[in-house]
């Protein structure tokens, strides 16, 4: 009895073995009320269908990731085609999956086109000798992918500094003084006499307006200059197997740029290490 007891010692309140539970169970399977007597117990068979249930269900997710992941891998292996003005004029690659490999940071569309060296093949472009600089081919990829320069906005004309200076809350009340000074000058003491005050009053709003509109374009024209100087960045690029210094504005889709500590980054563009002899 002691021996037999023993065997069952593993049994506990909490926590209990799945296999102690079993030999439990089996040991006392001739009870009377079952149900009340083991309502307290872990439902052994339950416990395994969930399980099985988990285990099934983990399973058809991992294949359902797996499936996606690859027919993600199959689509964007088969789904991009080189347009046909690209492919004529001597490229690979449209500027539209240029952009969407960069500025997306698509690293699987990258090695879908073969990586940088993939790039640069369907480029037209050597990793050491950069691009062609004939003016057909410099022609040729302005015409595909543009040139490096955003699209500026057209500087604001004088007569819209004249409105937003008419915009002054200042100005607005002083013109609503005006006006009721000229109907009731020219009510009471008649045209030119009583409109002397109103009249006043209107040219010193429009001396005071077209000041501030004047000072207001100059400034702009100079910060425009000042921009155009702080823009004026030149960089070190290679083309026909030489290094050269061009503006950022000239730069083209394919040129390979050499960047040093403190440079501005002129354009996007895929970073990589490249040595080479020095010429």
């Amino acid at each position: 009895m002691g021996s037999y007891m023993k065997e069952f010692s593993e049994v506990k309140a909490k926590n209990s073995s799945e296999e102690a539970l079993q030999r439990w169970r089996k040991a006392c399977w001739l009870v009377k009320n079952h149900k009340r007597r083991f309502r307290f117990t872990a439902n052994l068979s339950k416990r395994f269908e969930v399980r099985e249930i988990q285990k099934s269900n983990q399973e058809k997710l991992r294949v359902a990731v797996l499936v996606s992941q690859a027919a993600l891998s199959f689509v964007q292996g088969i789904s991009y085609k080189v347009p046909d003005a690209v492919k004529g004029a001597g490229f690979e690659i449209c500027a539209d999956e240029l952009g969407s490999i960069v500025e997306g940071h698509n690293s699987r569309k990258l090695k879908v086109h073969g990586g940088v060296e993939g790039i640069a093949d369907k480029l037209s472009t050597s990793l050491n000798n950069g691009i062609n600089i004939s003016e057909e081919s410099l022609n040729r990829r302005r015409e595909i992918y543009g040139i490096n320069k955003f699209t500026e906005s057209p500087a604001k004309g004088f007569w819209l500094f004249v409105w937003e200076a008419l915009q002054d809350t200042t100005l607005m009340i002083l013109g609503v003084c005006a006006l009721v000074s000229l109907i009731v000058g020219i009510a009471t003491e008649g045209w030119p006499k009583g409109a002397h005050d109103g009249l006043g009053i209107v040219a010193s709003i429009l001396l005071v307006v077209f000041v501030t509109a004047t000072s207001d374009f100059k400034q702009s024209l100079q910060f425009k200059d000042l921009d155009k100087e702080k823009k004026k960045i030149t960089v070190q690029v290679t083309r026909n197997g030489y290094r050269q210094k061009i503006s950022i504005f000239d730069l083209l889709s394919g040129d390979i740029v050499h960047l040093a500590i403190g440079d501005q980054v002129p354009a996007d563009g895929l970073c990589f290490r490249l040595f080479l002899v020095n010429r």
